[in-house]
């Protein structure tokens, strides 16, 4: 199999994460992907892999039978009927919403994030204020509803799933990647928590670059 990736991105980690905690990441040979904008512009850079990929996005897994999957949720659910290690999206009907729906809320906070760079990008006298607004508020209130939750999060040295590994990708990137941004402050129980989940051999070993 190979997975195109890049190693600053979130949903592109999840997978590899999701992969060595299931013991099949040797199976899967990782390619570098470019990916981004032509200089200047917000328009998509070709590449090998938008031929893949109509999104020209990351993660896209490539099966041992040549099919193309994309999406991270979708290439984890393809990862969990290989091997038989603990599925990472869980079987068990209650836990299996609670995960998909604490990666959906990371999901939608990432999402924010993005568009805040994408705004970045263009001249000043072209943003928009009133989105910017928006998109910001959409990112504290996600991250206050981790916060709240967080003490019931599972403990991160057991099993953990797509929704725990969705959260620590999120705080990791914000405390390596974002460290001067609005959205790096204290936030007492989740940096507990988060922090103990970062001592993971997978989190070590898909830590995303300091720039």
């Amino acid at each position: 199999m190979k997975l195109y990736y890049t190693d600053w991105s979130p949903y592109a980690r999840k997978v590899r994460i999701a992969a060595i905690e299931r013991g099949i990441h040797s199976s899967i040979e990782l390619v570098p992907a470019t990916i981004g904008f032509a200089e200047g512009t917000l328009k998509t850079t070709k590449s090998e892999l938008t031929t893949l990929n109509p999104s020209g996005r990351v993660p896209t897994l490539i099966t041992d039978e040549e099919n193309v999957i994309f999406d991270s949720t979708v290439i984890i659910h393809f990862l969990d009927g290989i091997g038989d290690a603990n599925p990472i999206i869980p079987s068990d009907y209650e836990k299996r919403i609670k995960a998909l729906r604490l990666n959906s809320l990371v999901d939608e906070v990432i999402d924010a994030m993005r568009h805040l760079s994408f705004e970045g990008r263009r001249p000043e006298e072209f943003r928009l204020p009133d989105y910017i607004d928006a998109l910001n508020a959409k990112v504290h209130r996600g991250l206050l509803i981790l916060e709240d939750e967080s003490s019931e999060f599972e403990s991160p040295s057991g099993d953990i799933d797509i929704g725990i590994i969705s959260v620590g990708c999120l705080m990791q990137s914000i405390k390596i990647r974002h460290a001067n941004s609005i959205f790096n402050r204290e936030r007492k129980n989740l940096d507990s928590w988060a922090d103990e989940l970062f001592l993971r051999e997978s989190m070590e070993k898909t830590k995303p670059p300091l720039t």
